[in-house]
């Protein structure tokens, strides 16, 4: 059973969310190319969302979780030398060019080790309330709770894989469906967690109270 120092607490708030994929599990296809929407059970099933963070406040957030790779490390002498945050990269421009963003990806397994099927992640709305129209775009604003635990990929790089565990959506986009004649209200954004725990207001890294069973892993960002 894994020591719940190995799992810390991930806050990024106030963040672009990306490729929200909360309402069902997706898998990726490799015939197409693309994600699509799947059964929990598939294989590689997950739910999943990204967020856009400039390269300043992602460093800083990048060398906390390094950190937190080097003391899973002490507890377990099986892990390799660190490689990298899986699922994060520095973003380009249509050029090439470097954005000065960073995006990281959170992930939740449609099921879990033994089989079982996971809850889907918690997403509530500015107010802390359950949402229900979950299929907003990429370009909403939000805050992003995960667990950070140390992995090794099946090519044997070690690295940190945050595990997604709850979503705020403060800003949602949607398919405007008609609805430009009326006005955006501004939602006033949390102080501190709004899942329940206090917080910096930027990204807060904290030990974990309790253990998580899903685990997975992507690529390098600086």
């Amino acid at each position: 059973m894994a020591d719940t120092s190995d799992f810390l607490k991930v806050l990024a708030k106030n963040v672009t969310l990306q490729y929200p994929k909360l309402h069902q599990t997706h898998r990726f296809n490799t015939a197409t190319q693309r994600s699509e929407p799947c059964a929990p059970t598939a294989s590689n099933a997950a739910w999943s969302v990204a967020f856009d963070m400039t390269d300043a406040d992602a460093k800083a957030l990048f060398n906390q979780l390094k950190d937190h790779y080097a003391a899973s490390r002490t507890r377990n002498s099986k892990l390799p030398e660190f490689k990298t945050v899986f699922g994060a990269k520095r973003l380009k421009d249509k050029d090439g060019n470097l954005t000065g963003m960073t995006q990281f990806t959170a992930k939740r397994n449609g099921t879990k080790k033994n089989g079982d099927r996971n809850e889907p992640p918690t997403v509530i709305d500015g107010a802390k309330q359950p949402m229900t129209k979950l299929d907003f775009w990429g370009g909403s604003v939000g805050t992003v709770r995960a667990w950070a635990v140390a992995v090794v990929d099946p090519d044997g790089n070690g690295g940190i894989s945050l595990l997604l565990d709850a979503v705020q959506c403060t800003e949602p986009k949607y398919g405007d469906g008609g609805m430009d004649d009326f006005d955006t209200v501004e939602v006033k954004k949390p102080a501190d967690d709004p899942f329940g725990d206090s917080g910096p207001a930027s990204v807060a890294a904290v030990k974990a109270k309790s253990a998580l069973d899903d685990l997975d892993a992507d690529s390098i960002p600086f």
